[in-house]
């Protein structure tokens, strides 16, 4: 169902993207997803990203499909399994019934981190989308008869159309398409060029495109992007529109140009992966805007 929104003509699918909670209790994010319901068509659920520990993403995965019916698009991280524990997680998400899986090979953890953590990386997110196709062909890797029930795990992988050496980049995707990826979930994008060039490159390599698209909530989240986010290196001049400007006139502003660019690629993109970076209101606010105007502008 995931995939044939995304190849649909009724215009671009609308997912969201979220962090699962902190903690146990799951009910103040869930209340706020639910006015989400009938209005995007999944839910992009991050994993442990800049190695900041969240509930399970697979346990949060399978409580939004039970309360609220909305698909779900896991992300896998190479950085915290190794390759048993991404098989039984991949095998344990087929089960839950969740709707795609992102593979990522995960965010660098800071040297010396205080937690203790280690990265594992025993694959990176090619060798996770070789591991995925392995599994739907009922290939566990362990020398043994093939799985009884061989799972059907829609694969998906990242991209960033801001890349300055954008050749490596698209060689990178080229790889992910020849390892099974179906469909590329992107950094965010500012501007039509870099995502009209990368869409098309995308396009002869048989994936659809889902558009990362970041609200950004105040200056100060706009100048960290700048300085700390390596992937964002190359927009800069688009975030220092926002030094400056109180939260509110950084909220409205940010709105306005997203749902613009948006807009504009409504007519060429499979879908749009709205970020929640500077936390859920934001993100749920652009989601509910563009949703009313799609439904009002079918392509």
């Amino acid at each position: 169902m995931l995939l044939e929104r995304l190849a649909g003509s009724g215009g671009p699918a609308l997912w969201i993207e979220v962090a699962p909670p902190r903690g146990i209790n799951p009910e103040l994010l869930l209340r706020r997803l639910t006015a989400l319901v009938g209005r995007v068509d999944a839910i992009n659920l991050t994993d442990n990203s800049l190695g900041r520990v969240k509930m399970s993403g697979l346990v949060f995965g399978s409580i939004i499909k039970s309360r609220l019916g909305i698909p779900v698009a896991l992300n896998f991280s190479c950085r915290d399994r190794n390759r048993f524990a991404l098989k039984s997680d991949l095998l344990g998400a087929a089960a839950l019934g969740i709707d795609a899986v992102v593979a990522l090979t995960g965010d660098k953890l800071p040297e010396n981190d205080p937690s203790g953590a280690r990265m594992v990386r025993d694959v990176d997110a090619i060798g996770l989308l070789d591991l995925i196709a392995a599994l739907n062909r009922g290939d566990t890797g362990e020398g043994k008869a093939t799985l009884k029930t061989i799972p059907n795990i829609v694969a998906g992988a990242v991209g960033n159309p801001n890349r300055i050496k954008i050749d490596r980049e698209f060689d990178l995707l080229r790889r992910k398409a020849e390892a099974g990826a179906q469909f590329i979930v992107t950094q965010p994008v500012f501007e039509p060029v870099a995502a009209r060039r990368f869409i098309a490159q995308a396009n002869a390599y048989g994936l659809k495109t889902v558009l990362g698209i970041l609200p950004v909530k105040r200056a100060a989240m706009a100048r960290y992007m700048q300085e700390r986010v390596i992937d964002l290196h190359g927009v800069g001049h688009h975030l220092d529109r926002y030094t400056g400007r109180s939260e509110d006139e950084v909220r409205s502003l940010s709105i306005e140009d997203n749902l613009s660019l948006m807009k504009t690629l409504s007519r060429e993109v499979a879908g749009f992966n709205v970020m929640s970076g500077g936390g859920p209101s934001l993100a749920i606010e652009l989601s509910l805007e563009f949703d009313r105007w799609r439904k009002e502008n079918p392509r």
